[in-house]
């Protein structure tokens, strides 16, 4: 094992099981959305030829305003990941077959003279291609070669080693990663509560929810999610009943209500999920283990004897 491989590692592990698949879904409603007024984003062109620009200043103001999903991705993958790859380690990606001078620094627009991606396939393309170019470099690497000087494109870093750069960008990627994350939780719950049968679920209001059910009150939003594994997850315990009640699909969800039953020991709500039809030897996406095995492993042993009785 050598330092250059943990540097590589430690990004491409957050890459993988933590930034890549919570950008799984991403619409381009969501990826424009302006959580406030006065935010920073991705703008049409002033002029009819012009490209998209992202809102900045130079200096920054004192506190710079909130920033949307669209402002994130195109900095994480354009000039955090990609300007810098092209710089370091793969000048021949550079559009247009005109190198780009050697003591151009790595910030320059012309490592990425593509216009930024305005819809969220693009944008998680752009992600992708930047991040694979970055991570091929990085990984390429020796020791030696992490603690030679960045040189002259490494502008007013020049004398910082090349393990430092690596150090900064593995940051940089996992602070605004984070803000991408949070800014999608805020955006799913800015939608949830456009459904008041959702808002009642995620609340554990059992009341309402069966009020609304019973009377037709489920909009859209409600109809498409996996509510009863949502409100199992959750612990909501009247709002599982309710909801299986009045006909909702009792195995929606790539995690089942079943699971969360049997992890919680709710032997009640375990049996009646089974009596509704829910899958017994369904296995959840991560641990690829059956109800059964979660209820052993949360150290509910008469609920895993139970599941087994009943199962396939």
């Amino acid at each position: 094992m050598t330092w250059t491989e943990d540097l590589a590692g430690q990004l491409d592990f957050y890459w993988t099981f933590h930034l890549r698949p919570r950008l799984a879904g991403l619409t381009d409603d969501e990826y424009l959305w302006e959580p406030v007024d006065g935010g920073w984003s991705l703008r049409p062109p002033r002029e009819r030829d012009g490209a998209w620009v992202l809102d900045g200043l130079e200096p920054e103001p004192p506190i710079p305003p909130v920033t949307t999903i669209a402002w994130r991705v195109v900095h994480i993958g354009r000039d955090v990941l990609g300007k810098r790859a092209r710089a370091f380690f793969a000048p021949d990606s550079v559009p247009g077959g005109v190198p780009v001078p050697d003591d151009v620094v790595m910030y320059d627009d012309r490592y990425w003279p593509e216009p930024p991606p305005t819809t969220a396939a693009d944008a998680l393309e752009l992600l992708e291609r930047a991040y694979g170019l970055w991570r091929d470099g990085v990984a390429a690497l020796d020791d030696e070669t992490s603690r030679r000087p960045l040189g002259p494109k490494g502008g007013p870093y020049a004398a910082d080693p090349m393990a430092a750069l690596v150090l900064h960008v593995n940051r940089e990627v996992m602070a605004h990663g984070a803000e991408i994350c949070l800014l999608r939780d805020l955006y799913r719950a800015h939608r949830d509560r456009e459904d008041p049968l959702v808002v009642a679920v995620l609340r554990g209001d059992g009341a309402e929810v069966e009020r609304l059910a019973g009377g037709g009150g489920a909009g859209a939003g409600a109809t498409v999610r996996p509510l009863v594994a949502e409100a199992a997850g959750l612990r909501h315990w009247d709002v599982v009943r309710a909801l299986v009640r009045h006909g909702f699909d009792v195995n929606g969800g790539v995690t089942g209500a079943l699971h969360y039953a049997a992890a919680a020991g709710a032997l009640d709500v375990v049996r009646l999920l089974v009596e509704h039809g829910a899958d017994t030897d369904a296995v959840d996406d991560r641990f690829q283990l059956p109800p059964a095995g979660w209820a052993d492993y949360y150290g509910h042993g008469e609920v895993a004897t139970y599941l087994r009785s009943v199962g396939g």
